[in-house]
């Protein structure tokens, strides 16, 4: 892992409703509007959150076609990662070549 990616990864984690966005995902795929109840924000607002996420390569989203209304949905689901930080490994992730 690189300084950016960090960056883009405590970045995206860093709200209260990233967290609780991750927390819902953790329990299973939702789409968006489910999502957007469960977490208690707008639609809008979870978009921006959900896009921070899968930039940082935490979710991933699919579009599915149904036949009856609404004929398309959104569904996200969370990636399995595991982030271990300290100190010494941000040092690490900043001075590569100081190993």
């Amino acid at each position: 892992m690189d300084k950016r990616s960090l960056a883009e990864i405590l970045n995206a984690l860093g709200n209260e409703h990233s967290l609780s966005i991750m927390g819902v995902l953790a329990g299973g795929e939702c789409y968006v509007s489910e999502l957007a109840k469960e977490v208690g924000v707008s639609r809008p607002l979870l978009y921006l959150h959900l896009k921070k996420l899968e930039n940082a390569g935490l979710v991933e989203s699919e579009i599915r076609h149904f036949e009856e209304p609404p004929y398309t949905k959104k569904f996200y689901k969370a990636k399995n990662f595991e982030l271990m930080l300290s100190l010494t490994r941000i040092k690490e992730i900043i001075n590569p070549k100081n190993q």
